[in-house]
């Protein structure tokens, strides 16, 4: 009796409907087994050096300079240094949001009105400081097809004014906690924040806004105007090409000649620094936004990774079609 409920095509359709009912749902587990085979074939592509460098302040820039965060005007040498090495645009991953302590903040807001430079800002749950909005234009209803905070975190108003631009770094993990895409664009009390990402490519482009399509889904494309169009989800967010991969250089070891990279500073010094998960294990900071960086570079010459918006649908019509193929067989090659 056993043996024939086991082999009955009815059981086999009960649990195809239950298999269908469990990928509808989706649970964690599902979600997360799904994830870790799209790490594997993200991860799988060689390593290529994007023209992105990240300069490191590590534990010998810790013994030349002193306790961190340094003074404010030696930020400023930093990054005039790295402009008399030939960078073509500093990205200066360090947040400013308090007065220096040693009072050198006109130094800083000096060097960044002569030397291009874009900032951190992160979304929080409350606002400090007042956060510069970069102009934005909306194509279709501003609904909620953002990722939304409450609040911004800005660096001191001099410093924040006299960047030439300055963009969100705010991480957005999976449901496992591993960051695999990352959004362009943010929202706080109705205002739309580009990330740091997106601002390079702005300022980079020497363009004065960012422009966003939205239809009934959300977000369906995005454009700064002399760089192109840059195909998202409709939460604004990429996946990460991981096989992209930067130079990188010890604050205390710069080479002669950046060759006009693009160059992000950032901490790396063991106990001031905060690794991200993602597929390709903890990552600093820097190397993040420099990995989302070359992947919105290089998505204008090759295809973008992405998963289709059909793509859920599809796998619950595939497991279906499949399934009930199976069931037919079986139950015809008995008879």
């Amino acid at each position: 009796m056993f043996k024939k409920i086991l082999v009955s095509p009815w059981t086999a359709l009960i649990t195809l409907a239950l298999v269908t009912a469990l990928r509808i749902a989706d649970p964690a587990f599902v979600e997360s087994v799904r994830l870790r085979y799209f790490d594997t074939l993200v991860t799988s592509r060689p390593t290529e050096v994007i023209g992105v460098d990240v300069v490191n302040i590590d534990e010998k820039a810790l013994e030349r300079y002193g306790q961190f965060p340094f003074s404010r005007d030696i930020y400023g040498k930093i990054i005039a240094d790295l402009y008399r090495r030939h960078a073509g645009l500093v990205v200066f991953n360090v947040l400013t949001p308090d007065r220096d302590r040693l009072g050198r903040d006109a130094d800083y807001i000096a060097a960044l009105r002569q030397y291009p430079t874009v900032l951190p800002n992160i979304g929080s749950t409350s606002s400090r400081n007042t956060p510069r909005v970069p102009g934005s234009v909306v194509i279709g209803p501003f609904h909620e097809q953002f990722v939304d905070y409450p609040g911004i975190i800005a660096n001191q108003p001099g410093i924040e004014a006299a960047a030439v631009g300055v963009g969100l770094v705010n991480t957005l993990p999976e449901i496992d906690g591993v960051v695999r895409r990352m959004p362009l664009v943010a929202s706080s009390q109705g205002k739309l924040y580009p990330s740091l990402a997106m601002e390079v490519l702005r300022v980079a482009g020497a363009d004065t806004t960012f422009q966003v399509k939205i239809n009934e889904n959300g977000v369906e494309k995005m454009r700064i105007p002399k760089f192109g169009a840059i195909t998202t989800d409709s939460l604004s967010r990429i996946w990460i090409d991981w096989s992209l991969v930067p130079e990188h250089y010890s604050l205390t070891d710069l080479p002669r000649d950046f060759e006009g990279n693009i160059v992000i500073v950032g901490v790396s010094a063991q106990g001031l620094a905060n690794p991200v998960a993602t597929s390709r294990g903890e990552m600093l900071p820097q190397d993040l936004q420099a990995a989302v960086l070359g992947t919105v570079i290089a998505n204008r010459d090759r295809p973008a990774i992405a998963r289709p918006d059909w793509a859920d649908g599809g796998e619950v019509i595939l497991i279906i079609v499949l399934g009930l193929v199976l069931v037919f067989f079986a139950n015809w090659r008995k008879k």
